[in-house]
């Protein structure tokens, strides 16, 4: 096979696609379904490689030439095709089925994985060079996910590619067929992309439907047939789709969604805050995070910091409650931007307000860097009346809510500061007294102490916990007596005040307090005992919503079901080959298949666990995603390209010492690593993703080694036609290690999961050391 330049292209713009699909897809499925689905997703992805590879080794051998490329041009052909039909049906048909939705997710990455491993196959001599075109190109498509919402919604990047690959499949029937009509083709395709273009961010499909989920706020804010919902406003970002939604009953309240949850409301108001309007003032002061400013003295209201003020709600709140300075800090620029562009709707309560500043940042990367100290920090999490049962709760890691993020907030309180929590239910609540006393026990304070810390406000929806830095003081608390017995009927009560044991309501998170109080139990035997998971939630292994212990059955059965998988997939294929070839040749396919089989495993462990741990401290999901794999896949491609000359004529010595290696930079990489990002935390985002860009970038070098010299070492052995299967081996084994990881973290925190995956390259050093040098090991 000759045309190497032409490969190489079509390769890295396959690669960059595919990858540029991958990403923007998360977005697409976090609006469809309950959650960031960007864990499932590169399962999906990687399983429909692997499956590829497994598919080109039983159906498709092709020698001719000319057949190849028409075969690549078909299949290339096919993947655009996947990418419309995929856009297509989600927005056309309003496709929310999970089973379809999924599928025709997988399909893309189906026809990529037949592409990349008839190209290893038929090129395994430049194994090194066409796995570093494979990840140059992925790398460009990692960055250009970001890149692409400056331009383009979703669904119209999705289209985008779809026409790049079809131009990209023309490339390869150049010489097959009449230049004439693949120049026509080619000018058809470039006005569809200069109308695309011109199009930019408004749809040519339908919007992406938001799936009927009991999570999803926008489907639950008001119960009645009669009243509808209109998105008057739809905006993509990295950090998802923001909606603006309006209701045909009442002109009071707009609502603010992110993927048709975390509903916010934006408040009809004139500007006046001394002349409110009466029923605005009730609406917002039966929300139980309201309360707590009402029981604010006036040296306590300075400062004020609200960590995801949204629509505004909190902020109103503030200036209602004569706060003298309120700063909101929200990830989501198009959150701020709406409130901002309507604020002839809301006051103006983002422009026209003095003493309000509302800046477009992380909340805990701010807590970091500020040098100021508030009187009061609220964080009021999106409440829907569908999450009062704990069991709707997504289980998705959330850095506002661990240990280390109430000691952070704790810092940064004046001395008679308070920290206020709004939460979804009452496990929530206890969960957070948890948290908060474990924190607390960090600083000195011991869980008797930490009682005169908290008050209570407890109810079944939308619970309220303040924790103050000081303990309260009996004026204190008596001055919440005095303000809150004035309060009509229907505000949230107060349930728990320190120093009023007589008068504690029974309910489960007064218990803890009470048992706590009178010694009966340690904090450690209440968690214990609890039917629940209420245990102290760490940065390292940040899961707030997992409710229940051990491994979730969904997870569970997830990895029994891709473990299951992967065991066939090595199984059946080495049980039909094994008494056909000869004890040297078996030995090396033994060989290859364990090495495949832990390179896929080990590294999706290490790229899953990195993928978390960088959410921390990058902000978001999507720039941390493109971040560690522009950076990996960069470092991995260079690595490929000049890994061939480390130990140029032995491979066996090459696999074993680059795996070595491989585990020294990892310890150094994770160990250095945080301690460097927590410094850098202070800087803007652009300055923390090139950080972490150029740390990953010399781990991804030597990444990029191992897979391609166990391509070579198989082409040295004669064996080219065993690659498809390997590459389907490794790439179905690295969706078993992405499973892995997300449990072993669960269980265990994301340190310990990294640690696991450099154990696999670990065996791989152990078991290419323990054999002999062979003639078709060194070359």
């Amino acid at each position: 096979m000759k045309n190497y330049k032409l490969v190489y292209f079509g390769l890295l713009v396959v690669s960059a696609a595919v990858i540029c699909f991958e990403i923007i897809s998360t977005r697409i499925s976090s609006v469809v379904f309950v959650s960031n689905y960007a864990f499932i997703i590169l399962s999906i992805a990687i399983l429909g490689i692997g499956c590829g590879g497994i598919y080109s080794y039983y159906k498709i051998d092709i020698n001719d030439e000319r057949k190849f490329f028409s075969t690549i041009a078909l299949t290339i052909f096919f993947i655009a095709a996947g990418l419309v039909l995929f856009i297509g049906a989600v927005t056309l048909i309003k496709l929310t089925n999970p089973f379809i939705y999924f599928f025709l997710l997988f399909l893309p990455f189906f026809f990529a994985g037949i592409i990349y491993s008839l190209l290893f196959k038929a090129y395994a001599a430049y194994s090194f060079k066409i796995y570093a075109a494979d990840l140059t190109g992925a790398a460009i498509g990692s960055i250009a996910s970001i890149a692409v919402f400056a331009i383009f919604s979703a669904p119209n990047t999705i289209l985008f590619l779809s026409l790049v690959l079809f131009a990209t499949a023309l490339t390869f029937l150049f010489r097959s067929f009449n230049p004439k009509i693949i120049i026509g083709l080619y000018s058809l395709l470039s006005v569809l992309m200069f109308l695309l273009l011109m199009n930019g961010n408004k749809n040519i499909f339908p919007k992406v439907p938001i799936g009927n989920f009991p999570e999803k706020d926008f489907y639950h804010v008001y119960s009645g047939p009669d009243i509808k919902s209109d998105i008057i406003e739809s905006r993509w970002s990295v950090y998802g789709r923001t909606d603006l939604v309006e209701y045909n009953h009442q002109d009071m309240v707009k609502q603010l969604f992110i993927d048709g949850s975390a509903g916010t409301q934006m408040y009809r108001f004139s500007g006046d805050i001394h002349n409110i309007n009466r029923l605005l003032y009730n609406l917002i002061i039966r929300h139980s995070t309201t309360i707590p400013l009402l029981f604010l003295q006036e040296n306590e209201k300075d400062n004020m910091l609200v960590i995801g003020p949204g629509g505004g709600k909190e902020v109103l709140a503030g200036l209602l409650a004569g706060v003298h300075n309120i700063t909101g800090i929200e990830i989501n620029p198009d959150f701020v931007k709406l409130v901002r562009e309507y604020r002839n709707y809301n006051g103006g309560i983002y422009t026209d307000f003095p003493n309000v500043n509302i800046e477009v940042k992380e909340g805990r990367h701010f807590i970091k860097m500020t040098d100021k100290k508030f009187d009061l920090i609220v964080i009021a999490l999106p409440s829907t009346e569908r999450l009062e049962s704990i069991d709707n709760l997504a289980m998705s890691e959330n850095f506002l809510l661990t240990t280390e993020a109430i000691l952070d907030y704790l810092k940064i309180l004046t001395p008679e500061g308070r920290l206020v929590f709004t939460v979804h239910n009452r496990w929530e609540l206890i969960r957070l007294m948890v948290m908060a006393m474990t924190a607390f026990e960090e600083t000195g304070i011991n869980n008797q102490q930490a009682l005169n810390h908290f008050v209570l406000l407890s109810q079944d929806y939308g619970p309220s916990i303040i924790i103050k830095k000081s303990a309260f003081s009996q004026a204190g608390i008596e001055h919440i007596k005095n303000i809150s017995s004035a309060f009509p009927d229907g505000i949230p009560s107060v349930t728990y005040l320190p120093y009023n044991w007589n008068n504690v309501s029974n309910t489960v998170e007064n218990r803890l307090l009470i048992n706590i109080k009178k010694n009966k139990i340690s904090l450690r035997q209440y968690i214990d005992n609890d039917p629940y998971d209420i245990s102290p939630v760490y940065d390292d292994s940040p899961y707030f919503y997992k409710v229940h212990r051990g491994i979730p059955t969904d997870y569970l059965v997830l990895l029994i079901g891709v473990g299951f998988i992967s065991l066939v997939v090595v199984i059946v294929p080495y049980a039909r080959i094994k008494g056909k070839v000869k004890k040297n040749q078996k030995r090396i396919i033994s060989i290859s298949l364990i090495i495949f089989a832990l390179l896929g495993l080990g590294f999706m462990i290490i790229e899953v666990t990195f993928f978390q741990k960088l959410i921390l401290y990058l902000g978001s999901p999507t720039i941390s995603l493109s971040i560690l794999l522009s950076s990996l896949l960069i470092g991995m491609g260079i690595g490929s390209y000049f890994g061939k000359k480390i130990h140029a004529n032995n491979i066996k010595d090459r696999i074993r010492s680059v795996a070595l290696f491989i585990i020294i930079a990892g310890i150094i990489s994770f160990l250095v690593s945080p301690v460097i990002l927590n410094k850098m935390l202070a800087y803007n985002q652009v300055l923390r993703s090139i950080t972490a860009f150029v740390m990953i970038l010399p781990f991804g070098f030597l990444l990029g080694i191992p897979f391609p010299s166990a391509i070579q070492l198989l082409k040295e052995s004669q064996m080219q036609k065993y690659i498809p299967w390997m590459y389907g081996i490794n790439g179905i084994m690295s969706v078993t290690g992405s499973v892995s990881a997300v449990i072993f973290s669960m269980l265990f925190g994301y340190t310990p999961a990294f640690f696991f995956g450099l154990t696999m390259y670990l065996i791989v050093y152990w078991i290419i050391s323990k054999l002999p040098l062979s003639p078709i090991m060194k070359i």
